[in-house]
């Protein structure tokens, strides 16, 4: 029940696919993004999952949060 590390260990549990799905249609619907062809010479920016857990006061779980981010170029 804890936070996954890599994205296929998420999408094997409901609740993260759900929160990616979520994320997702946000970048969707917020035009975030706009997905092109890299210019020539030059590397695409490289993506990642993070999911943190949402806790209350007494430490249940009360959502799953899925965030995509740019990590720029390694």
């Amino acid at each position: 029940d804890g936070e996954p590390t890599t994205h296929a260990e998420a999408y094997g549990d409901p609740a993260w696919r759900e929160a990616m799905e979520a994320e997702l249609e946000s970048v969707e619907k917020n035009r975030t993004w706009e997905l092109v062809d890299p210019p020539a010479g030059h590397r695409p920016i490289s993506l990642k999952w993070v999911f943190k857990l949402k806790k209350d006061e007494k430490g249940a779980v009360i959502r799953h949060k899925a965030r995509l981010v740019a990590c720029g170029i390694v």
